[in-house]
């Protein structure tokens, strides 16, 4: 075969793998989801350069490697050809084998690694494998413009021109504020009455005793981005058609009504029904770093498609957001949520998808004008992530963004699947989130006031949708047992001039927002809707409400807060959010003085937690506190046990350890604002004698440990708290394995899994030593399914373990490098390397001596 004809051959045949390896999956998540092409404010430009990089441009840049490596002979080109088709033939089949194999993340790839090698030796090897490649590659030129032309991006790509309604009479234009939050649990608000709790909501309240509170507002719809344009239109979502959140499906709406007449401070989140022409979008010279983001995201978003299980728990979580989980994977946040404007806080807002930032930016549009103004908000809060607490402070270090108790599952939102402890954690989160948003309330009737705006205008105050905190069920779809929860919305209404505050408990829903302030405008809308004004309609009151897609709800169904007792039992009522904690196991214990307390001998238990450097140099003033305190005991064979958490000799919180992903005995608790001080902050871990009375220290932190040789030739593990246990090498209460050894740049990472057979649990501790020297030390946490069934036990599923050793660590020869796992009940194993593996090792310690 002449020589450019099969270098062209190639060239389509890499056209055709990469189609199927990367395009395909892209196109398929993303076509179906065009939220994350409005959440970025992508035009179609963005669109249809990322459908050129992924269908053209990695084809080109691979036969640009291939050509380079043409220089050094066909030989070297044609290697370089089977190393890619390899490669691509991995990831065509990898999200296939995810799905269907299940298993370990080793298996997983293992699978994929012998279906790529047998393809790729039939590649070389059968011309018909060639030919078929040949033949499809023209197919694939399909997937781009499916992409294109048949799913809902393809209104993005070819959007219509939308202005603002011309000639809408408006008889009374005062200004008008629309706040929208999101995932809002009404029942956070209240106190044992029924009422907004005036202590620990001090804006919300205030804002209630001068408008019209609905208690029994319900929700639009259960997702975003159906739920905001029913509030934006007046009309019931149509979940029989899917539309995109954008004027161009949605020009019939509350900015296009009041354009021609109103200057307009709109700060959208998911959604952008207002047109480019009254919202105009500026590239300025945020622009490369917007294309940035948005690449890095869509590369997040692969990421997850290819990722084996467990290695996906890893990434950032692809959140309702839909921006800004990429840039956690270049140590930045940088994304884009709101339109370009000249403001140094918004262009701020964008490049962190900071969401205080985001409220800053919002505030800084609002001033004293001879224009009359519709200042508009849809902010992701107090939706997860939960990051902020009622000072002003953000808490999250690394750890998962998910809050602990909760798993993701299918539908709207997963399941709560954690003991109670742990969702007492997750709502009292909620709380802090929601009295950071009182704070920013405050600082909006501040700015209305300072600008003579507040006594004039019409302000409402809603959310998208509620968020349910009850075990065993969802968190966001609803189910019986959770609807009011998740239904419920807050509701208030401040009338133009209006300063005593009234309560109205007819059923009303978001699509009646619209109505609402067309009536108080006076402006006879253009369009047919399908709510009706809170205040002033004169036909019956509804007995039922339908939520499109979900149900048809009676009044009584979802009237009253059945979660309002739950809520008062556990946080009781009346008290400042700053100094707030679940009351928990023996509430008399909070608050007290360790020196107050009867303290008796240390238990024999040890509490790990990663974060405790967090503690070591506190500076408020950073707007950071480290509040999520987590971590979990070992050294018991009991559960559920009692625990207080102290913090500068007083005593913060008290719970009950639970099981969670693998730990028996791990906890969780969120300390308030006020447990802080500047500098060193020391915590105590405390387990609750109940018979006694009496605190019993758990140390904090894990004792020091060496490998040594006792007098008999026996392997011992001395530790600093002057124990000394024997290494058994015969698996009997003790089982695992090394599965794998290998050298990624100048690290081992050493995989295996590791069970205490008698305990029936996973091992406590992987011990890794070169010598004498511990050189690792990692806690099993991995699932292995493979493990459990082998085992005919589920509790054994977080069995597995990573290890990574800098290979600068290793001061001894490879005979001396010995892996050694840990029971909680001091029961040992040494694991055995494998020829291969020591081979491995021995190669790492070659390379780290000719470098030196």
């Amino acid at each position: 075969m002449n020589v450019n004809r099969a270098v062209l051959m190639d060239f389509l045949h890499l056209f055709a793998l990469v189609g199927f390896a990367v395009a395909q999956p892209v196109y398929d998540i993303l076509g179906q989801n065009p939220e994350f092409f409005v959440a970025h404010r992508a035009n179609p430009a963005h669109i249809i350069m990322m459908v050129l990089t992924l269908s053209l441009g990695l084809v080109l840049g691979l036969m640009v490697v291939e050509l380079v490596a043409w220089v050094f002979g066909e030989r070297v080109r044609r290697s370089v050809h089977w190393g890619f088709v390899f490669s691509l033939a991995v990831l065509t089949v990898l999200p296939m084998v995810k799905r269907m194999a299940g298993g370990a993340d080793l298996g997983i790839v293992g699978i994929a690694l012998l279906m790529g090698l047998v393809f790729v030796v039939l590649y070389v090897r059968w011309q018909a494998v060639r030919l078929f490649l040949t033949v499809l590659s023209p197919a694939v030129v399909a997937f781009p413009l499916w992409f294109l032309l048949l799913t809902p991006v393809s209104q993005l790509v070819l959007p219509d021109v939308i202005e603002a309604k011309t000639g809408i009479e408006i008889d009374n234009p005062v200004p008008v504020v629309l706040v929208v939050l999101d995932e809002f649990n009404v029942t956070a608000l209240l106190d044992s009455a029924g009422r907004i709790d005036p202590i620990r909501f001090p804006n919300f309240a205030a804002l209630a005793a001068e408008s019209w509170w609905f208690p029994n507002a319900v929700a639009t719809y259960v997702e975003t981005t159906v739920a905001v344009p029913a509030i934006l239109t007046g009309q019931n979502p149509k979940t029989d058609t899917r539309l995109n959140p954008t004027a161009n499906d949605y020009p019939h709406n509350l900015f296009t009504m009041l354009g021609e007449r109103y200057r307009l401070n709109v700060l959208e989140s998911l959604t952008l029904l207002c047109p480019e022409a009254l919202c105009r979008q500026k590239e300025g010279a945020g622009m490369l770093a917007r294309y940035a983001a948005f690449f890095v995201d869509v590369a997040a978003i692969y990421l997850h498609i290819i990722t084996p299980p467990q290695l996906e728990r890893e990434l950032p979580s692809l959140d309702a957001q839909w921006t800004g989980f990429g840039g956690a994977l270049m140590g930045g946040g940088a994304s884009f949520t709101e339109h370009e404007v000249d403001s140094r806080l918004e262009r701020q807002a964008r490049e962190n998808n900071n969401r205080d930032l985001q409220l800053d930016s919002f505030l800084s549009q609002i001033e004293q004008s001879s224009n009359t103004e519709l200042h508009f908000l849809h902010v992701v809060l107090p939706h997860t992530k939960y990051e902020y607490l009622v000072s002003g402070h953000q808490y999250l270090t690394e750890r998962p963004q998910i809050p602990v108790g909760w798993i993701e599952g299918p539908g709207w939102g997963g399941r709560w699947i954690g003991e109670k402890p742990l969702i007492l954690t997750a709502y009292h989160r909620h709380l802090q989130q929601i009295g950071y948003l009182d704070r920013f309330l405050g600082k909006l009737r501040n700015l209305l006031k300072k600008n003579h705006l507040y006594e004039n205008a019409l302000i409402i105050l809603t959310a998208d949708h509620g968020v349910s905190f009850r075990d065993g069920l969802s968190m966001r779809e609803v189910q019986n047992g959770n609807q009011s929860d998740i239904l419920k919305v807050p509701m208030l209404v401040k009338l133009p001039g209006q300063h005593e505050g009234r309560i109205s408990e007819r059923l009303v829903s978001g699509i009646d927002v619209l109505p609402t302030i067309a009536d108080v405008l006076g402006v006879r809308v253009p369009w047919d809707m399908d709510g009706r004004s809170m205040l002033f309609d004169e036909e019956l009151p509804r007995t039922e409400i339908e939520i499109p897609g979900v149900g048809r709800f009676h009044a009584k169904e979802i009237e009253g807060f059945p979660r309002l007792e739950w809520q008062v039992e556990h946080f009781g009522e009346h008290t400042s959010l700053d100094r707030l904690v679940p009351k928990g196991p023996y509430p008399s214990l909070i608050g007290q003085a360790l020196a107050d307390v009867r303290i008796g001998e240390s238990a024999a238990l040890q509490f790990h937690n990663g974060d405790l450097e967090y503690l070591e140099d506190v500076n408020p003033v950073s707007g950071f506190l480290p509040s999520l305190f987590m971590g979990h005991i070992v050294g018991s064979n009991e559960r559920n046990l009692p625990i207080a958490v102290a913090l500068n000799s007083q005593i913060w919180a008290t719970t009950t350890t639970s099981a969670w992903e693998g730990k028996q005995n791990y906890f969780s608790v969120l300390l308030p604002p006020a447990a802080f001080k500047k500098g060193e902050n020391v915590v105590g871990v405390y387990r609750i004698e109940e018979t006694e009375g009496i605190l019993l220290p758990v140390p904090v932190g894990r004792p020091k440990v060496r490998f040594h040789y006792g007098r008999s030739g026996q392997m011992k593990l001395v530790f600093s708290d002057n124990r000394e246990i024997s290494v058994n090498i015969d698996r009997g209460f003790m089982q695992g394995n090394l599965d794998s050894v290998s050298l990624i740049g100048t690290k081992l990472v050493l995989s295996g899994w590791g069970v205490d057979v008698k305990g029936n649990r996973p091992a406590a501790e992987v011990l890794i030593f070169a010598g004498e020297q511990l050189v690792s030390r990692v806690e099993p946490d991995s699932r292995r399914p493979d493990v459990a069934d082998a085992h005919q036990q589920q509790n054994l599923l977080h069995s597995g373990f990573d290890a990574i050793v800098p290979v600068e660590a290793l001061n001894a020869p490879a005979s001396e490098i010995r892996v050694i796992l840990v029971s909680q009940g001091d029961r040992t194993l040494g694991l055995s390397f494998s020829e291969e593996q020591m081979n491995v090792i021995r190669a790492a310690l070659k390379n780290k001596a000719f470098s030196h």
